[in-house]
């Protein structure tokens, strides 16, 4: 995907699953050629795989917790693209003020608070919920839903992403 130098080269890459790709990317044709690429290389490389493995996981009879880390700290929303892969680490550690230049908010802390508590109760118990966080149920494959860990908050329900991480499970099993 990366070897792309348009997006019609981007999408031609999903085979007999481009133009399905393109609603889901880009459905109105104004998504910057970067973003449609970056999306797309999350989704098949780190976001569609991890999905994969809670399947996996829960398949063999163990319980499985599946997050999507979404949250920037505030100080570098206006300089940031989105969080990263392994931006979480930080947060679940309780070492936020290590990743911010600047000072963390209040905000901030207390997003750290409330990740880090999910880890430290699930290295204790086995489970993350406890400390009055907002409920992470056990991931489900018939649902598919996701806790979100976001600016907005922390909610677990709907994956926004499913249809594309759907399309890439299709992608897959179609060889392309």
């Amino acid at each position: 995907m990366r070897t792309a130098q348009t997006k019609d080269a981007l999408f031609a890459q999903f085979g007999p699953l481009a133009s399905r790709a393109r609603k889901l990317y880009d459905p109105n044709g104004d998504v910057s050629f970067r973003d449609v690429t970056q999306a797309i290389v999350a989704d098949k490389t780190i976001v569609e795989p991890s999905r994969y493995l809670a399947e996996l996981v829960t398949k063999a009879g163990q319980p499985a917790y599946f997050y999507r880390f979404s949250y920037v700290p505030e100080a570098l929303r206006e300089k940031t693209h989105g969080a990263t892969h392994g931006a979480e680490i930080p947060f679940t550690l309780g070492a936020v003020s290590a990743l911010m230049k600047n000072k963390p908010t209040t905000a901030d802390l207390a997003m750290a608070r409330k990740i880090s508590g999910y880890w430290v109760d699930f290295v204790k118990t086995g489970d993350p919920n406890g400390g009055g966080r907002p409920a992470w149920p056990r991931y489900n494959p018939a649902t598919g839903e996701v806790l979100n860990i976001t600016n907005a908050g922390v909610a677990y329900g709907h994956d926004p992403l499913k249809p594309r991480l759907d399309l890439w499970r299709a992608v897959w099993e179609q060889g392309c």
